[in-house]
């Protein structure tokens, strides 16, 4: 394999996704990458904790999807899909105005994904391992119980079907998409959230439409998927140096009172307990906040975050 010294090196600009195959964050991403048609590594995490490797990238964010370009590590899908929508703008995935592209997008994020959570964890909570049930009420920092998951799934379900009748009739007779003619970050952020809901055998035989767009959808595939070790990225990253950071765009203070230079921490606001990240502010602006870390096994790497969703404080 090519070693990259240089940010636009063939091995750099393939992305690499930290992910696991059950992940619907992830499946978001892997749809949008078999849109794109990207060429990308795929390093397989295991789905609880610990995640040394992966955290060794990132300093201590465990959670999936991660895009890595050589140096610098992209957390949350929304920041992620931006990256690869400037890796590849063509065919674009961004929002076709007039429409409902982001209002769906933000309406899944908030509301319907935790319906199809609820839903799906209940369905299959039979089938999930007591480790895996620990791992997930540690993010959350709450305990879960296998009966009241099991409880929680009528609700659910009905829940689920009220809404995706909403959906349905969008769909049906429209131009193909919720973004318009071609899928934007709604469809995505859809998708893999009624994607997760097909897992745990939803019933959506009474939502052709939503089946058809589903189908859809799902003929994107995954792009050309390369297999990658662990060891193999943290080394890419060892011998890559992170991209150039744009200069700032206002020279009004930021409204949390930090500048440039000091030592930050981020995490989640949701399902954040033990994903917390110190490090350098090398970056911030209204939409996206960067960390420089000096890593053991990684070296010195640009840890990228959303602003929308994260808590940012002075260390």
């Amino acid at each position: 394999m090519q070693r990259p010294s240089e940010r636009d090196d063939t091995a750099v600009s393939h992305p690499i996704l930290h992910h696991y195959p059950e992940s619907p964050y992830a499946e978001k991403i892997r749809t949008l990458l078999g849109y794109k048609d990207l060429a990308w590594h795929s390093v397989i995490v295991p789905r609880i904790a610990p995640k040394p490797d992966l955290v060794a990238l990132t300093g201590g964010y465990r959670k999936v999807p991660v895009l890595q370009l050589g140096a610098d590590l992209y957390c949350d899908t929304r920041l992620i899909a931006q990256e690869i929508e400037r890796l590849a703008p063509a065919p674009a995935a961004t929002t076709v105005s007039p429409g409902w592209n982001d209002v769906v997008e933000h309406w899944v994020d908030v509301n319907l994904f935790g319906q199809a959570v609820a839903y799906t964890l209940g369905a299959i909570v039979d089938h999930l391992d007591d480790a895996f049930l620990a791992d997930r009420a540690a993010l959350r920092g709450a305990p879960l119980d296998r009966a009241a998951l099991k409880a929680s799934v009528p609700l659910a379900a009905q829940n689920l079907a009220a809404q995706i009748a909403w959906i349905e009739r969008g769909l049906a007779g429209g131009p193909g998409f919720v973004n318009g003619v071609r899928p934007g970050s709604g469809d995505f952020t859809l998708y893999s959230t009624l994607w997760f809901a097909r897992n745990g055998r939803f019933d959506f035989s009474p939502f052709p439409a939503t089946q058809a767009w589903m189908e859809r959808m799902r003929a994107f595939g995954h792009g050309q998927r390369g297999d990658m070790s662990a060891d193999e990225a943290i080394t890419l990253a060892q011998q890559a140096k992170p991209a150039a950071l744009p200069p700032p765009t206002s020279d009004t203070p930021d409204p949390s009172g930090l500048v440039l230079g000091r030592t930050v921490s981020v995490r989640p606001e949701l399902l954040g307990h033990g994903t917390t990240v110190t490090g350098i502010l090398a970056h911030l602006n209204t939409q996206r906040v960067t960390l420089a870390l000096d890593t053991d096994r990684a070296g010195r790497v640009h840890v990228h975050f959303p602003r929308l969703g994260y808590r940012l404080q002075q260390a």
